[in-house]
């Protein structure tokens, strides 16, 4: 009896560490999964993996219980939701760890030909993360708000960071300022830096210099110039020497994705921006919806549209993400545009 006692318990560790083996993250570096084997059950395959049934069932919807085949891959962790994050010019992993709250070794499980030590730019990183998709909440409107849990806009090669106490914005805010820039570089490697003068503090609210800017959607920016000696500077830009091409393609990247409530920008330079996106293929009932001009300073339509001083930088306004149900659009009109663009 002792006998055959000793032989089941060497078939049992047999069987667990093949079934071990059968256990591996997946192809990609996803969630760890279990192959099915010839003869298995879902019952037979909790056990070894230390699950119930209904944990299984729960991790994987899609199961048919009774209709397990051989091959088939089941899941049995949930690391969070997956992101194929790529890494913006500048961005550190640590960084990177810090803000999907994993590790830097959990980095490397997941994507096994990563070097720690030669992160490139544009570098595509597989991360699995258990924060909500955004933590960061822009609370009120521009010019009566808060900012909760707010992002620090980090360093670029295709602009400057003028004061960082007051680059703090939503997640979402921050990541449209990043890839267009990205963007921008990629297509225009050599357009000038700009400076990034002010977004919001860290927790929003009233600023000094600023009636809006204080929800974390807000942005002052100087205008790309066709000479600049080092990043574009702050001071009255003519029609004449505005880099349409540059500025424009940062403006249309935020434009074609719906991403911007409004840009304060001088009419003087609308007119010179309106004319080069219409060389670039822009339709008519588009630059209808973008721009004010050629309506006039008083016409309360466009997105692009004018208010007093912004002849030597640009405020872009970020709209409302739909993880912020108590963020408020500010309707722009003609009367208030002047307190609703400062």
């Amino acid at each position: 009896m002792r006998a055959v006692r000793v032989l089941a318990l060497i078939a049992f560790l047999w069987s667990s560490l093949a079934s071990a083996q059968d256990v591996s993250p997946g192809s990609d570096g996803g969630q760890p999964s279990y192959e099915v084997q010839r003869g298995d059950t879902l019952g037979a395959i909790a056990l070894r993996v230390g699950k119930t049934q209904s944990e299984l069932l729960l991790l994987n919807p899609e199961l048919e219980p009774d209709r397990i085949r051989e091959g088939q891959r089941i899941k049995i962790a949930d690391l969070g939701r997956r992101i194929d994050h790529v890494i913006a010019p500048g961005e550190v992993l640590v960084r990177l760890a810090q803000r999907y709250e994993v590790t830097l070794r959990e980095l490397v499980r997941w994507n096994p030909k990563l070097n720690p030590d030669r992160v490139r730019d544009g570098q595509k990183l597989i991360v699995y993360t258990r924060i909500p998709a955004s933590r960061s909440e822009s609370v009120g409107t521009p010019t009566r708000g808060k900012l909760l849990y707010g992002e620090l806009l980090p360093v670029h090669a295709g602009y400057i960071v003028r004061n960082r106490e007051r680059a703090w914005g939503t997640r979402e805010a921050v990541d449209s300022l990043v890839k267009a820039f990205t963007a921008l570089r990629a297509k225009l490697p050599e357009a000038p830096k700009v400076r990034v003068h002010d977004l919001s503090l860290r927790g929003g609210g009233p600023i000094n210099d600023h009636n809006s800017h204080q929800s974390g959607r807000d942005v002052d920016l100087t205008y790309f110039q066709k000479r600049c000696d080092g990043p574009c500077g702050l001071h009255p830009v003519r029609p004449a020497d505005l880099d349409a091409e540059a500025q424009w393609a940062l403006l249309h990247y935020w434009l074609e994705r719906g991403q911007l409530e409004a840009a304060f920008i001088d009419y003087g330079l609308q007119a010179k921006l309106y004319a080069h996106a219409r060389t670039q293929g822009a339709r008519r009932e588009e630059l209808a919806h973008w721009f004010q001009y050629p309506r006039g300073k008083a016409a309360s339509l466009g997105i692009i549209r004018h208010a007093p001083r912004h002849a030597d930088h640009m405020h872009v306004r970020f709209v409302c993400d739909d993880t912020d149900p108590a963020c408020e659009m500010f309707r722009v009109m003609p009367i208030h545009s002047t307190l609703a663009a400062r």
